[in-house]
């Protein structure tokens, strides 16, 4: 039975033929975007086509549209436009960000598509009804300079400034850097908006005024340094971090870092604090803020990161202490784990689909986070699971494609 799967950001299926779905018994398509023709979406109708997408697109017959596919980052300018009569259709696998110029141009096109996130002028909020969003929109202040997400403001940064200029960064702005001039700041006449702001206490009566009054603020103690991303807490940590800091992510906290916890004198997380459970005691002695803290437990067996992973009564067996299954695409439990086993011995988290019987169902959910999808093989069988990962690649009767774009 030949069959074929295509893994892709965005896949065109307008020209496909009748040969080409007839060379193959099942077809997969698993894309976040899909471009088809009315005659494409009926020729594929009558074949065992499986199209999973967050966005079919039905271009017109016989136009001749131009698709201008991006991956990564992109910003759409005033010089962004088609040309004039032109059909032409904008595809971000990534971000979009849209200039305060670029009203005209945007509603150019015919359709704009973004599987990712998009960043537009509040101004045109409601304006762009050819504009198709799978992920997250956000607005900015017209005319502001736009920084990085997470902008830090410091002594380097105040030599390059614009006078009277606004500028604005979509998650947060630190101003923690000792060395920053912030008279010359307000000589300039700058402006800046944020959700948030994070101060250094001895330039919080400074910094205020030069923010908009819809950005808070949080005032953290001279000398904390900012960490954009994860951090792990070990015996180097204060000769990188310093004893003040701001985590703009999860903290990781090993288990030799018993010596270094009571010399934090200052500790901001944003996101969860993960810790083994004979440091809590010592880590809710210090000056910590956080999301949640997170007890970790020391397993006896760790898998991660594969395509595929399987548990069977044997393995949870040779480890009293558990098995942790994390991040891995598709986990099997096999038929002979008892669910009482399971509850005992075995922890999955961030997986996206874990396979069992469905008197292991519940057991399974227990022990179970951030998993997409928990649930019997039923009729799927081990073929189809092949053809949904894609891990049977060398098999001659399967074709698995990866690629960012593809046309069929």
């Amino acid at each position: 039975m030949k069959k074929m799967i295509v893994n892709c950001a965005t896949c065109d299926m307008r020209k496909v033929s009748e040969e080409t779905l007839q060379a193959y018994e099942q077809i997969v398509v698993n894309a976040a975007t899909v471009l088809v023709t009315s005659r494409a979406k009926e020729l594929v109708n009558r074949y065992n086509v499986t199209l999973n997408a967050a966005s079919v697109q039905e271009i017109p017959e016989g136009e001749n549209v131009r698709v201008n596919q991006q991956n990564g980052a992109y910003q759409l300018t005033g010089d962004g436009a088609p040309q004039a009569g032109e059909m032409a259709i904008l595809m971000v696998n990534g971000s979009l960000t849209i200039g305060d110029d670029a009203l005209a141009a945007a509603q150019a096109y015919w359709s704009i598509q973004v599987n990712g996130s998009v960043l537009l002028p509040r101004s045109m909020a409601g304006k762009l009804s050819n504009l198709s969003v799978n992920g997250s929109t956000d607005t900015y202040p017209d005319g502001a300079i736009l920084l990085r997400r997470n902008a830090v403001v410091d002594r380097t940064f105040a030599l390059r400034i614009k006078e009277n200029a606004l500028y604005w960064a979509s998650r947060r702005l630190v101003f923690t850097d000792a060395d920053l001039d912030v008279g010359k700041l307000a000589e300039k006449g700058v402006q800046f908006a944020s959700r948030l702001a994070i101060v250094a206490e001895s330039l919080a009566e400074a910094v205020t005024p030069l923010l908009t009054e819809d950005t808070d603020i949080l005032i953290v103690p001279d000398g904390t340094k900012f960490a954009n991303g994860y951090a792990v807490l070990d015996k180097r940590f204060l000769k990188k971090h310093g004893a003040k800091l701001y985590i703009n992510g999860d903290l990781i906290v090993k288990p030799e870092a018993a010596e270094v916890i009571p010399k934090i004198e200052y500790l901001y997380v944003n996101g969860q604090v993960k810790i083994p459970q004979d440091l809590v005691d010592a880590f809710e002695e210090i000056d910590a803020t956080y999301d949640e803290l997170a007890i970790q437990k020391p397993y006896g067996k760790v898998i991660e990161d594969m395509v595929r992973a399987a548990v069977d009564t044997k393995l949870l067996e040779k480890y009293p202490d558990g098995v942790q299954v994390t991040d891995c695409a598709m986990v099997r439990i096999a038929k002979d784990v008892s669910p009482e086993l399971i509850l005992e011995r075995l922890t999955i988290a961030d997986c996206a689909k874990v396979f069992c019987t469905e008197e292991q169902e519940a057991a399974v959910s227990a022990v179970s986070k951030d998993v997409a999808m928990i649930g019997s093989m039923g009729d799927m069988g081990e073929d189809m699971m092949d053809l949904v990962t894609g891990s049977l690649h060398l098999n001659p009767n399967l074709k698995v494609i990866n690629a960012s774009d593809y046309v069929m």
